[in-house]
């Protein structure tokens, strides 16, 4: 059976530098008796444009793929839409980082029950996720699942084992934050300015609307705050996950919002064996405090964070157990060798239907 899977924001040439749970389970789908051919578009731009692009694009393709699977329907609007009416014909199996969009108007909620009855599968990271979807009635409950995505752990594994002798700058005690999308840098360097301790924070100049370069350069220097802008290249990933090896733990202090930001950092810090200090975001598929790998801090709450910061390093054999405890989850239930067994059930299941 052949697959083709749908990409955004990466090019061909960074597969082999990102760790492959950035790929969803399709770089293993070949283990499962698939042949995979991706389709990546990382074009910036007009939405309108790309989807009418990849529409042809795909539409016109000779290959004759069975099934299609996106990490993201960005871009797929008008495939999915021409699958609602009929005239595209092979399942679509997509992921959703949001619950589904919703409206009281009546005219609305026909046409987005149109569209999203064009998706065959919706995989979602977080149950609710799946109950504000179910809430907004525009597509049937039983397409909706909630998978586990997790980390390559061959990816991290060789990062740890490559780092087996530690730097000697290593030794020093710090706290790493990675990641670009709608962090509250504000909070988070407050909280590392009162409680005294190192922290070193990697992210991009800019991401979406916001300006990180500039958020940060408002807080002036400090012995303890460590600003490193990366350039967004893809081979900065085992420079990054290095970064976490060898840092005391994870900070993952973020802005509310409707969706699972910062769950990458989460999983990259499990997967490293790290304790993790995180933002309480409800739409996270995993409560960290209940499964003893981190502590929960309060949106916004800089005192909160000094009182967690403060506690794991006066605590460090909590901090081990923490780290210990997220290797081991992620081991045995979240993790791309899991994931990818499971979508490739869901894909057989699908492509077996044409």
């Amino acid at each position: 059976m052949k697959v083709k899977f749908y990409h955004r924001f990466f090019s061909p040439e960074d597969i082999n530098h990102i760790p492959h749970h950035y790929l969803y389970g399709a770089s293993k789908l070949e283990s499962h008796g698939f042949e995979v051919e991706y389709y990546i578009d990382s074009s910036l731009g007009n939405r309108l444009i790309r989807m009418f692009r990849n529409a042809f694009s795909i539409l016109t393709d000779k290959s004759a793929n069975n099934v299609l699977y996106a990490s993201t329907a960005n871009g797929l609007e008008l495939l999915i839409l021409l699958r609602s009416i009929g005239f595209y014909k092979n399942p679509i199996l997509i992921w959703q980082h949001r619950a589904v969009m919703q409206s009281r108007n009546k005219l609305v909620r026909l046409l987005l029950k149109q569209y999203y009855s064009g998706v065959d599968i919706m995989f979602m990271f977080s149950q609710m996720h799946i109950d504000e979807s179910i809430r907004a009635g525009v597509i049937k409950p039983h397409k909706l699942l909630l998978k586990h995505w997790g980390p390559d752990l061959d990816y991290f594994d060789h990062v740890k084992s490559a780092n087996a002798v530690a730097d000697s700058k290593s030794n020093e005690l710090y706290f790493c934050s990675n990641g670009r999308e709608n962090r509250d840098f504000p909070t988070l360097i407050e909280a590392f300015r009162a409680s005294g301790q190192v922290l070193k924070i990697y992210t991009s100049k800019v991401h979406g609307n916001m300006n990180n370069q500039d958020i940060l350069s408002r807080y002036g220097d400090a012995d303890n705050i460590r600003i490193q802008i990366m350039n967004g290249d893809s081979s900065n990933s085992k420079y990054l996950a290095k970064e976490v090896l060898n840092s005391y733990g994870m900070a993952i202090c973020c802005q509310e919002r409707d969706y699972t930001v910062g769950l990458t950092s989460l999983f990259e810090a499990m997967a490293l064996g790290k304790a993790i200090i995180t933002s309480d975001n409800p739409y996270f598929p995993i409560d960290v405090e209940k499964e003893q790998i981190g502590i929960k801090v309060g949106y916004g709450d800089v005192q909160g964070w000094q009182n967690a910061i403060d506690y794991l390093v006066n605590n460090q054999e909590v901090a081990i157990q923490m780290g210990t405890n997220g290797r081991k989850l992620v081991e045995q239930k979240y993790n791309l060798n899991l994931l990818s067994a499971d979508i490739a059930s869901m894909i057989r299941m699908k492509g077996a239907a044409i």
